[in-house]
């Protein structure tokens, strides 16, 4: 089992790659979609796994009137990131490695920014209790992973590109781990961003809430079905 040292260590030397790198699509189809997710400037935002704060600065730029607080295990990133970024005021940065910090506030959105695979899967559960204790009743747990078959691909192929941990994560136990916190699934869509097959995941999840179901007029029904009834029609 890879120790939260190990991983600690790996990633302040990984800083330096990551500053060659810079802003890619990733970053920018990120922003798209957490905007579509319905992010807004005022809305207050937990970055975990901010890195050299690559995606950090894009979502400073957007929560001009927010709040965002960008958390990493490295110190050595979180440093970088913050000699980068300080002057953007809505900013801070936290070093942790989320297993049981107490940010005394509670945020819109908690963004994992393909961190998960990172993450040893039997921490997961406890994440989410943490993610679960600072997410607003309304709020979003925003997560993007590489999809499981492009990390299984890499492992096959190309393992020299795999970091200290990178796990192929299905569906059915990153779920798991998010119910047993009371977070449930909103949305789950697999994608392709750099290749020909979907290599990419992006994931939502809210807090459970009874919910109280009021029927639609019936004629918003006929209308719905005379729709779907035309598209089967000519499809």
């Amino acid at each position: 089992m890879t120790g939260k040292t190990d991983i600690r260590d790996y990633y302040n030397a990984f800083s330096k790659s990551q500053g060659e790198t810079g802003v890619n699509l990733r970053h920018y189809y990120l922003i798209d979609q957490l905007r579509k997710a319905g992010l807004k400037k005022n809305h207050h935002v937990l970055e975990v796994g901010c890195g050299i704060g690559t995606l950090t600065g894009l979502l400073a730029s957007v929560l001009k009137q927010g709040k965002l607080v960008a958390a990493d295990i490295s110190d050595v990133s979180v440093d970088m990131a913050r000699k980068r970024l300080g002057h953007h005021k809505q900013l801070s940065f936290v070093v942790t490695d989320m297993s049981d910090v107490d940010f005394g506030c509670s945020f819109d959105f908690v963004v994992l920014p393909d961190v998960m695979e990172h993450i040893p899967v039997e921490q997961h559960r406890q994440l989410f209790a943490v993610i679960a204790k600072h997410l607003n009743d309304d709020g979003t747990v925003f997560i993007h992973i590489p999809h499981p078959l492009a990390i299984d691909y890499y492992r096959q192929h190309k393992p020299e590109v795999l970091q200290i941990v990178d796990q192929a994560l299905g569906a059915d136990r990153l779920i798991a781990d998010a119910y047993a916190n009371g977070l449930m699934l909103q949305t789950y869509r697999a994608y392709s961003l750099f290749h020909d097959k979907n290599d990419y995941v992006l994931i939502t999840l809210k807090k459970g809430q009874p919910v109280m179901l009021k029927a639609l007029p019936k004629l918003t029904v006929i209308w719905r079905k005379l729709n779907a009834r035309v598209a089967f029609l000519f499809s």
